[in-house]
């Protein structure tokens, strides 16, 4: 039987009401979305410097993260003891691999937070290390654990087995190196060294700070960002803008394009290409956050210990807090910056305010995080759709690196903690 379309007026006119209600709530959409209103200039060089203003064009978003599991606190089971959890990192399985800096080990989970092994221990041996301070994975899969002092990178099967060690660059004087961090994403092997020495003749002291990529065998393939600090010994001084750390204010980009934050008081990520030609700087209208007399006042007893080693060293304390806590660069390509102003006043439960770029660098908007955690004090990382927050970080590194009087003593620290949060809906995209 054949059926014949019937035309019915009422029926034409509802399905024109629908059809403007649809076009309406889309131009709503795109007008709340708005249009970008900075700017992009190229320098000489080529590189493009993308200004964005104070206000991101699209609305700011408040969401509270849902808690999938914890580990550590006040549990007792061993398996949950952690000493200082210094890098966290997700395998192809989705296991999580934690770090620990002061056990010497890395403990396993799977990605719902159940126990597998922990491997690696203390020593100078095979499959040994002192004090890492971050993690990748290798090509071959194997884990790559990196030691501060002296440096170099230890490898790991993942079921324990010494692998040998990764080849890093040697220093050119044959002089003392450190590694203070590192991590594998595109195909680029990236690790923040530093390389100390003294001039005896001279009286000074000085530190060459670098992020470099590196190839299998150690070769140095680029150089994406330089930091010298020298002290004088008949003059020394040690100023903590200048000596601020480098340590989570870098970041490999799933391309392996590197994220770095060069400056301390401008609002600024320069971001280089694989062979460390500089693409671009992204910038934002930004107000900087005064530190506070109690601000000052921790910074000042926590560079005085690290003074006192040096005779009649003097410290001084910027009265600005920098502008860029550290920077996430997700797998979207989207960059999540934690500023001074989203790390501090909060209100109870959140943990931080987020500025949100897109993939081409365009302030998108702020997205506040609720849940337990502290920006200022405890270690936040994100992979793909999670957010893992180890709590009482700050306070566990600076004990196990022998630094008092920075907390009251008369309270208990708190154990560590390590939260997995799922990331979902607007926090997993720059949308």
């Amino acid at each position: 039987m054949k059926c014949e379309r019937i035309s019915n007026p009422i029926v034409s006119a509802w399905r024109a009401l629908i059809t403007a209600a649809v076009m309406l709530a889309l131009a709503a959409a795109a007008a709340n979305a708005g249009t970008w209103a900075g700017k992009v200039t190229t320098g000489a060089n080529g590189a493009k410097t993308v200004a964005s203003p104070a206000k991101g064009f699209s609305e700011s978003a408040t969401l509270k993260l849902p808690e999938l599991w914890r580990l550590g606190g006040d549990s007792e089971d061993e398996e949950e003891f952690f000493g200082v959890i210094s890098d966290i990192d997700i395998d192809a399985a989705g296991n999580v691999y934690l770090l620990d800096s002061q056990l010497n080990q890395a403990k396993i989970y799977t990605k719902d937070g159940e126990f597998v092994r922990a491997i690696g221990r203390e020593g100078e041996g095979p499959g040994e290390f002192r004090m890492p301070s971050a993690m990748f994975f290798t090509k071959d899969d194997k884990v790559a654990v990196m030691q501060t002092m002296p440096g170099k990178i230890v490898q790991l099967s993942k079921d324990g087995k010494p692998s040998g060690e990764h080849p890093i660059p040697k220093a050119p004087d044959g002089g003392f190196q450190l590694i203070q961090g590192g991590d594998a994403r595109g195909g680029n092997i990236v690790i923040y060294m530093a390389r100390q020495q003294f001039d005896q003749a001279a009286g000074k002291w000085s530190r060459s700070s670098f992020l470099t990529s590196i190839d299998a065998t150690g070769k140095q393939l680029a150089e994406y960002s330089k930091k010298e600090n020298v002290i004088t010994m008949a003059a020394a001084e040690m100023n903590d803008a200048s000596w601020d750390t480098f340590e989570r204010r870098w970041e490999v980009a799933p391309d392996g394009k590197v994220y770095a934050c060069n400056s301390y008081d401008n609002y600024e990520v320069t971001v280089y290409d694989k062979t460390g030609k500089v693409e671009k700087v992204i910038t934002r209208e930004y107000k900087h956050v005064p530190r506070t007399a109690d601000e000052k006042d921790f910074m000042n007893r926590m560079f005085s210990h690290w003074a006192k080693m040096i005779p009649n060293c003097k410290v001084t304390i910027n009265p600005m807090n920098k502008d860029i806590e550290t920077i996430y660069v997700r797998d979207d390509g989207s960059l999540w910056a934690l500023s001074s102003q989203g790390s501090r006043n909060l209100a109870a439960g959140t943990l931080g305010t987020f500025d949100v770029f897109n993939p081409e660098g365009q302030f998108v908007k702020q997205v506040t995080l609720q849940g337990q955690g502290n920006p200022l004090e405890d270690l936040y990382v994100f992979e793909k759709d999670r957010l893992y927050v180890v709590t009482s970080f700050l306070q566990a590194a600076m004990s196990a690196q022998g630094v008092q009087g920075l907390y009251d003593e008369a309270e208990e620290p708190e154990p560590m903690a390590v939260i997995c949060y799922k990331l979902e809906g607007d926090v997993v995209a720059a949308r």
